[in-house]
């Protein structure tokens, strides 16, 4: 494993969602189908075959860079939300200050593609107790062979109580990016996103623990 952007994380330290059973295994359900060490269709996604997930998962559709919106959304992720999620940009989730860090993680889901796994929180107050979490990303082919889709799962530990819930990046553990290693047909590629502020802005540093194997 590779630690960049200047952040140590040792490797004895948890991985985000590593001791989730729910987690684990819509993973391993999603690597029992690659075939040839070919992402995954989305067609190949049987719904019986990960009943425990399907609660927390969805599937997102890449329809610019950095924005993906739900087709698929388990019942728990509408009660995260209060609505249904179903046609929701993912960043709907989350605080407007993670929308972007967001943006540019699902974006490297679609386009290395890659695995990802990022720790959550949702703050407490006065009349709520915090929440936290993880969100799993999955690439997944479309029908023309394009990683235009993700597998995921959001899955919280406390109580949501009876009002939406938003996210931000928990920075006291690392974030798990798995690089896949598959090169993508030249089509695949989409006009890079710019930042709002500028391509000069800086944003705050993420840590990644990133896999290239």
């Amino acid at each position: 494993m590779t630690v960049v952007n200047d952040f140590s994380f040792s490797r004895g330290d948890a991985m985000p969602g590593a001791d989730n059973p729910v987690l684990m295994q819509l993973e391993s359900y999603w690597r029992a189908l690659r075939h040839a060490r070919h992402i995954p269709a989305r067609n190949d996604i049987r719904p019986h075959e990960i009943d425990s997930a399907l609660p927390h998962a969805f599937i997102l559709q890449r329809v610019a860079p950095g924005v993906a919106r739900m087709r698929v959304a388990g019942q728990q992720l509408h009660d995260l939300l209060k609505m249904d999620a179903r046609g929701m940009p993912v960043s709907s989730f989350f605080h407007a200050d993670a929308r972007a860090q967001i943006a540019d993680l699902v974006e490297l889901a679609f386009s290395e593609p890659a695995i990802v796994a990022v720790p959550l929180v949702s703050q407490g107050n006065v009349v709520r107790a915090p929440l936290t979490g993880t969100m799993l990303l999955l690439p997944l082919r479309d029908d023309n062979g394009q990683t235009s889709r993700v597998l995921g799962a959001l899955m919280t530990q406390g109580h949501r109580g009876n009002r939406q819930r938003r996210f931000e990046i928990d920075r006291s553990m690392g974030i798990r990016v798995d690089r896949l290693g598959i090169k993508l047909a030249a089509t695949q590629s989409l006009p890079r996103r710019v930042n709002e502020k500028g391509p000069d802005a800086q944003r705050p540093a993420l840590q990644l623990v990133v896999n290239n194997a």
